[in-house]
């Protein structure tokens, strides 16, 4: 299907030129090294074009048309569309479009700079994209380029690191109060507002980190799905909400989910995704390594666990572990590295089979592992798993507080166990405890009859009870008859 590029932008849309901060000569050589065998020439082009539309010392805007764009670089409106968005996709420009109440559409570019060498080369996506491109000489060039074997050296010989840096204060220690501070009313505090007023600075940013995001996106994902797959079907509503928990649980973005999505054998003859088919895809993928994931959330310093090391339930780390960090993560944290099929199996039910919470399936798992050695027994989890749906429990909250009340109702259990009883011991046979039943009452009447007569008392007897005695002259009178 054409795109109609004039549907979206026309040349005589006006736009105005942003910078986040100022560039440097070394960021301008990224962008020409690592960048631009990516995205090409054209893209290359607008970029520098962009940067320099701006001023260099107060970093304001200027304004100008796209017909000018087009007048410049010599690109119809079609290919200059693609070079801007190809900048977007790389993270090396921003565009938000605003709108009056004639409907004229102003462009609103931010210029943004580049990542570093080292983030570009540790970015998996962008590296592999770039040695694709310009092959091993080339790339191996690069990473001799912008490599620090002096800093690698120094650091592995010298170990031990102190910082000495003084901060402010330690340096300024003459500075008064009294010099910064403006009086409400004062004629210096005008002069300021002024001064904020008629000259706004730029906006631009010292502490901007320059990144490429590779979230879920669904223009990115219909790219990937091939022709027997609709992706009104595929992208849609329940189909969406399950590749979202997908991409949390095994930590994809667009691009990795989207390799996945290739494979024509995950769709039904309607052209829908079989979920399940895709599922047991992603497990084995994981379990032969060849799942293409990205960096997980790292938790605060000191937070970190490993083998042998959980969180307590209840704690701030358990509570922040289960909520910033997929079921996968998790267990991959727990044992040091890859978790084994039956793990991931027994994680990945609870998530996709019982539709559990991510944060609630690691509030189970973490209990599990904490109770049952380091072990995830399925009749166990199945078992709290069953009682915490039940009571609808669907946060880490509540499920700490079901966790805290069973540990506390053994422990009054295990109290009670340890109380002497009052009962009597049992009876004991060759040094074993011997269970005894309680007798019949005919039985105990017996007994307490014969132990009358053994301490010498009088016991009762059949003559005192007539009923009796006429019963047993029957049954001696039947007897004779027959």
């Amino acid at each position: 299907m054409r795109r109609l590029v004039w549907n979206e932008m026309t040349p005589k849309d006006r736009y105005l030129v942003r910078m986040i901060r100022p560039l440097s000569f070394a960021e301008m050589g990224f962008i020409a090294q690592l960048y631009l065998p990516i995205m090409g020439v054209e893209s290359f082009a607008l970029y520098q074009l962009l940067a320099h539309e701006v001023q260099p010392v107060s970093g304001g805007a200027a304004e100008n048309t796209h017909r000018s764009l087009m007048l410049i670089t010599s690109m119809s409106l079609d290919r200059l569309l693609s070079a801007r968005e190809r900048l977007e996709a790389l993270g090396l420009l921003e565009v938000r479009r605003r709108e009056n109440g004639q409907r004229d559409f102003f462009y609103e570019y931010m210029v943004k700079p580049p990542l570093s060498p080292n983030e570009f080369f540790a970015d998996y996506v962008l590296s592999l994209m770039l040695l694709n491109k310009i092959e091993n000489i080339r790339y191996q060039q690069l990473r001799q380029q912008y490599a620090d074997p002096l800093a690698n050296q120094l650091t592995k010989e010298y170990t031990a690191v102190e910082n000495m840096t003084k901060d402010f204060h330690e340096v300024f220690q003459s500075l008064k109060p009294s010099e910064l501070e403006v009086e409400k009313g004062s004629e210096r505090e005008q002069f300021l507002m002024q001064m904020e007023s008629d000259y706004p600075a730029a906006e631009m940013k010292s502490w901007y980190e320059p990144e490429v995001q590779h979230p879920l996106s669904v223009s990115s994902l219909r790219l990937y799905l091939p022709d027997n797959a609709d992706a009104d079907k595929v992208l849609v509503g329940d189909s969406m909400e399950f590749l979202y928990r997908l991409c949390h649980f095994y930590q994809l973005d667009s691009w990795g989910l989207g390799q996945e999505l290739r494979d024509w054998t995950l769709y039904k003859p309607d052209r829908s995704l079989d979920k399940e088919v895709l599922r047991k895809r992603l497990v084995q993928r994981y379990t032969d390594d060849k799942l293409y994931r990205t960096e997980p959330v790292t938790l605060p310093a000191g937070e970190s666990f490993g083998p042998g090391n959980l969180p307590p339930a209840g704690s701030e780390a358990f509570v922040r572990a289960c909520r910033l960090l997929s079921p996968l993560a998790l267990l991959e944290q727990v044992v040091g590295g890859r978790v084994s099929k039956v793990f991931l199996e027994r994680a990945e039910t609870l998530v996709f089979t019982d539709g559990m919470q991510a944060e609630v399936v690691n509030a189970l798992l973490l209990h599990t592992l904490a109770s049952m050695q380091m072990e995830l027994p399925k009749s166990y989890m199945e078992t709290i798993r069953d009682s915490w749906k039940a009571k609808r429990i669907a946060t880490v909250d509540e499920a700490v507080k079901q966790i805290l009340e069973r540990a506390e109702q053994r422990e009054q259990v295990a109290e009670k166990e340890k109380q002497p009883r009052k009962t009597s011991a049992p009876a004991r046979r060759n040094n074993r405890a011997v269970l005894e039943d309680k007798l019949p009452a005919s039985v105990e009447w017996q007994m307490a009859q014969e132990k009358q007569a053994a301490e010498g008392k009088k016991g009762q007897s059949i003559q005192d009870f007539p009923e009796l005695q006429e019963m047993l002259q029957n049954l001696r009178s039947k007897q004779k008859g027959e």
